[in-house]
């Protein structure tokens, strides 16, 4: 076996796992789009199965998770929000004076509280929807992100965004009351790759612990129960 030839093969399996992720990113958004046709005004305050967040700050929630999985496979680096503050607070104080430098800064707040103030009063289903259409467009995307000091694989991170649409789809199928199941091929296509990329000991703010369902033997109602949310609710 020559080098060349297996340098071949390499990219070719490299080409079909991201194949593979694309189309799970694809089948999780159009699941979560679903989800969002079932959204009235009025569901917008009802409670989520995400205790501390109503219909409309899930929205939201997931409308800024869909942008930074948008920068990421798109940049190859995704920051969060306080590195990311921070990276603009350094960059002020190298290039410009003091004084003008805070000037930014409450410029850099103002903007913020606009942003808070439009999203008050803005439609965050309109919001979400925009951002899952580009989130799936073709582009030509990187071989590695960076998130933070993690350094995922392109597909890796794909999957996982189709992990963050499927059960956030799920959320709001739950807090409308249309409660459509996660479709089993995705859920049973996500439940592979769960365990390597949200350990059950590992969750930080992202998900909560796995629940118990021993009476479950829907794949949707399985992969839901492993990231925190009680299939049964």
């Amino acid at each position: 076996m020559t080098a060349s030839g297996g340098a071949g093969r390499f990219t070719d399996t490299a080409r079909r796992q991201g194949a593979d992720a694309a189309a799970l990113l694809a089948r999780g958004a159009a699941y979560a789009l679903s989800g969002l046709a079932t959204v009235v005004p009025e569901a917008l305050a009802r409670p989520t199965p995400c205790a501390e967040w109503d219909l409309r700050a899930l929205l939201w929630h997931l409308d800024d998770s869909v942008a930074a999985l948008t920068e990421a496979l798109t940049g190859g680096v995704v920051l969060d929000e306080p590195d990311r503050q921070a990276a603009q607070r350094e960059a002020a104080e190298r290039s410009v004076p003091d004084r003008e430098a805070g000037v930014r800064e409450a410029g850099e707040r103002a903007a913020g509280e606009r942003q808070a103030a439009v999203r008050e009063a803005g439609d965050p289903v309109v919001a979400v929807r925009a951002g899952i259409t580009r989130l799936v467009e073709p582009r030509g995307d990187v071989a590695v992100v960076t998130v933070g000091d993690r350094v995922l694989a392109h597909a890796d991170l794909a999957v996982a965004g189709a992990m963050e649409l499927a059960v956030h789809g799920w959320d709001v199928g739950r807090a409308t009351g249309a409660r459509p199941p996660i479709p089993a091929g995705l859920a049973l296509r996500l439940l592979r790759y769960a365990p390597r990329l949200v350990p059950a000991d590992v969750r930080g703010t992202l998900f909560a612990r796995p629940v118990p369902a021993p009476d479950a033997t829907h794949p949707g109602d399985l992969l839901v129960a492993y990231l925190g949310r009680d299939p049964a609710a």
